[in-house]
């Protein structure tokens, strides 16, 4: 028996303004739309469907418009204040690897990735929410998106800000869904290759909205394929559908440009399939524990095995179990693979997981050798599985690039209880053990099996933010232009995304003497394109001696392209010791020489 609260519906008066709008709906349902406020009237519409001449059609185009989409354009082009700060003792082969795990809010990490990866990335997958009304969506800051992001994620003590659903009962339900892709997509898009692709995963409640944003964004003439993937035969039937049982979600695939498109067809060999299909065991077993006849069991193998098809065509865009996972019929079993829970070590369900071997279908259809992979919602890691997994079958070197932010995990869940706070460190553990898995499973293999980790934080380099209450102090701390808690190795980080060079790309650490006991740590990344000094001092007597070393290196290096040299600025002494030392690299070729 439910007790009614002064809450309840049923215990207040009328809502004649809902009544209304309800009315309005039901009469002419392209009258209401989502304003700034939420669920609005189209007065133009309106007028138009009273007969009111003063509308004119002077402001319509064609195209997929909504209250944000001129703020969301405006988020995707300004500027990130955050910084990456590496995380070694999270990491599996830290000093060689070029796999990349990045936890943090994907808008501010697409943004910090653009110098550094633009029209480098070959394949880019995401699977976003899909906007069911449970899927964690947070409001993007144009202000200060990276202060919104740590209260949100519960990294600063000035929280209060929740991770919170968006109700399906909101009258900005979809606006907020666009709001939240449209600069994100606009950003994936600066990174792709020109031969490159996106595939993104999709179900019926954005799938029209979703085609519409990327028309808009990636350009109508690139859109190559809507995928049906069918998932009926995996989740099971639900009898209790009001009209037809929905049985498939969509992926909608585009290129960066269709001119230069590189995509690998693949054919299924139906005659092999036939053999592979009569001679399974387990799927016999598979028919048996359905319940089906003789006769229902043999029509069934008719239609699994295509027995109205030539022996070669090409793979199709529906994608199911009967005749994916590379042609073996066990994919009725085990198609999603290995059930991640299994390999945590958990007792619980991700649901939404996406299956490792479609993954790799898409991988095995755009990419090759050392292509960059990219998935910005990487959830629990399926992206970077099925890359490990394919360069172990066909010798390949690609790399990955994920991104997830920390969600946390449901308090009193199982993956709770087993120790992951995130969804983010379920990932993580997940790919440790899925490179240990490749590994035993395949011991020639020597290719990359690692990642590095990094998490989104703010800028190492210190902002102006006085205090009035405390304006002495502030002074004084704004004096060391870097963050006192920060590491050099964060610095140095933060140097490469800056100066647009790969995070993986090599670092060397040596010793340049200028005393008998006395010696500066300079950095070498990439092989001399950039030296960093960081010592927080360098009086005028070791100016010349560090100058010299650091010359010295960098011909014994002998870079190809111009190289920057980097220090502390609040090292030097005075200005004369500043302009001593790029006075002496200068000389010698070193032209660009830069503080922090």
């Amino acid at each position: 028996m439910k007790k009614l609260t002064a809450a309840d519906p049923e215990t207040e008066s009328p809502d004649f303004q809902a009544e209304n709008l309800a009315a309005l709906r039901a009469l002419f349902p392209d009258l209401v739309t989502e304003g700034p406020g939420g669920v609005t009237v189209n007065l133009d519409v309106l007028k138009q469907l009273v007969g009111d001449r003063t509308v004119t059609d002077a402001e319509e185009k064609y195209g997929l418009n909504w209250h944000g989409k001129r703020r969301a354009r405006q988020l995707s082009l300004s500027p990130s204040t955050g910084t990456l700060r590496p995380c070694p003792e999270d990491s599996v082969d830290w000093d060689t690897t070029q796999n990349l795990m990045i936890e943090g809010d994907n808008l501010e990490v697409l943004k910090l990735l653009q110098k550094s990866y633009a029209g480098k990335v070959k394949l880019i997958y995401i699977d976003p929410p899909y906007n069911t009304g449970n899927d964690f969506i947070y409001p993007d800051n144009l202000q200060d998106n990276i202060r919104n992001y740590l209260e949100v994620t519960g990294q600063t003590d000035e929280g209060g800000k929740k991770l919170s659903s968006n109700a399906e009962a909101s009258g900005r339900f979809h606006t907020d869904w666009l709001n939240m892709m449209y600069p994100r997509l606009k950003l994936a898009r600066n990174l792709l290759t020109n031969d490159g692709a996106i595939f993104v995963s999709i179900d019926f409640n954005e799938a029209e909205n979703l085609k519409k944003m990327m028309d808009e964004i990636f350009g109508e003439e690139n859109f190559q394929r809507a995928i049906v993937w069918r998932i009926g035969w995996l989740s099971g039937y639900k009898t209790t559908a009001d009209n037809f049982i929905r049985n498939h979600d969509s992926i909608l695939f585009y290129s960066r440009d269709s001119d230069d498109l590189s995509f690998i067809k693949k054919y299924i060999e139906n005659a092999n399939f036939k053999s592979i299909v009569k001679k399974d065991p387990k799927l016999v077993e598979v028919l048996t524990k359905l319940g089906l006849s003789d006769d229902q069991q043999r029509e069934l193998l008719r239609f699994i095995n295509h027995e109205n098809r030539p022996d070669r065509y090409p793979i199709e865009d529906t994608w199911n179990s009967n005749e994916y996972d590379d042609l073996n019929s066990i994919a009725i079993v085990s198609f999603s693979g290995e059930k991640i829970s299994k390999v945590l070590g958990i007792d619980e369900e991700f649901k939404g997981q996406k299956s490792v071997k479609m993954l790799m279908r898409i991988l095995e259809s755009v990419t090759k050798d050392e292509d960059i992979v990219v998935d910005f919602f990487s959830g629990t890691g399926s992206t970077a599985d099925a890359v490990m997994q394919l360069n172990a079958i066909d010798g390949g070197k690609r790399r990955f690039v994920m991104v997830q932010l920390p969600e946390p995990t449901p308090d009193g869940s199982a993956a709770r209880q087993g120790g992951y706070m995130t969804i983010a460190e379920i990932g993580k553990e997940r790919l440790r053990r899925a490179g240990s898995k490749v590994q035993k499973e395949n011991r020639q293999f020597a290719g990359d099996l690692g990642f590095r980790v990094f998490k989104l934080a703010s800028s190492n380099i210190r902002a102006w933010e006085p205090q009035r209450d405390k304006l002495p102090e502030t002074l004084k701390a704004s004096i060391e232009h870097l963050k006192t808690d920060r590491t050099e190795q964060d610095i140095l980080f933060e140097l490469l995304l800056k100066l647009g060079l790969d995070l993986c790309v090599p670092i060397e650490g040596k010793k340049v003497q200028v005393g008998v006991k006395k010696a500066h740590d300079i950095h070498s990344v990439g092989g001399g394109s950039l030296f960093v000094c960081l010592s927080p001092a360098i009086p005028q007597a070791d100016v010349e001696p560090l100058a010299l070393g650091i010359v010295e290196w960098h011909k014994a290096l002998k870079p190809a392209g111009e190289t920057t040299v980097v220090f502390r600025d609040s090292a030097f002494a005075d200005d004369v010791a500043k302009t001593n030392l790029s006075a002496i690299l200068q000389q010698y070729g070193l032209e660009t020489v830069r503080s922090l």
